[in-house]
């Protein structure tokens, strides 16, 4: 996949960013778990690796994330923050912004995912929903698990769990309703219909249980299948 953003260009092949005191990092396979604060609650970044950017300059571990912000990872980077009672994970080479909503200030409305994979989590809403835009699909959320992923064919989106309506943008009356108890209904969004159809059956793939779990406890959560334990 191409490096399409600007950000990207200019930025993603320096080394060495991350610094800071042993006694406040601690060191995983995974990568850096850094410490969940007052600026955390506010948009704080909870694990990070490589190379990330946050509106086009190199993010630290006191970098805070808001809404109207554009992230991006490098190659080889990882990057899972949260905004409020939402988390979020980005995969390598990808791109997120947080749009921006004058009427709501306090919750994540709008993500616009231009390149890469992401995970996410959401808490429950009172009223509204949350809305995804991929190149191919645009998905209304409310309070759920989910995991999407940009191929050259489409768009890979599994609702991990709960129900989420899906919007092909190809053809924005091509919509359908999925609900999820344990990845058991993704779908391939195409670009061009194939067969007439713009929605394909797809099978679990490139994320993990584990993964959706760690996304709800930076929240103070668990996922359900966790819960039933």
């Amino acid at each position: 996949m191409k490096d399409s953003s600007p950000y990207l260009a200019t930025a993603l092949t320096r080394r060495g960013f991350l610094s800071g005191s042993a006694a406040l990092l601690a060191t995983t396979a995974a990568g850096v778990w850094l410490p969940l604060g007052a600026e955390a609650a506010e948009g704080g970044i909870r694990e990070m690796r490589g190379e990330v950017l946050v509106n086009g300059k190199r993010a630290d571990r006191g970098t805070v994330i808001r809404l109207g912000d554009t992230v991006a990872t490098g190659q080889g980077s990882f990057l899972m923050f949260t905004v409020g009672q939402d988390a979020f994970m980005l995969r390598e080479r990808g791109e997120l912004r947080l749009e921006p909503n004058p009427q709501e200030s306090r919750l994540v409305t709008g993500l616009r995912l231009i390149s890469g994979a992401l995970g996410a989590v959401f808490g429950k809403r009172q009223t509204g929903k949350v809305n995804i835009v991929a190149a191919t699909v645009t998905a209304g959320i409310r309070g759920t698990g989910v995991y999407m992923e940009a191929h050259p064919e489409g768009t890979y989106f599994c609702s991990c769990y709960g129900t989420v309506d899906l919007q092909a943008n190809a053809n924005p009356s091509d919509r359908e309703s999925i609900v999820a108890t344990h990845h058991n209904n993704p779908r391939m969004i195409l670009k061009q219909p194939k067969d007439g159809e713009l929605f394909l059956p797809s099978t679990f793939q490139t994320h993990t249980d584990e993964e959706m779990d760690r996304l709800e406890q930076a929240v103070g959560r668990r996922a359900p299948w966790a819960q039933a334990r």
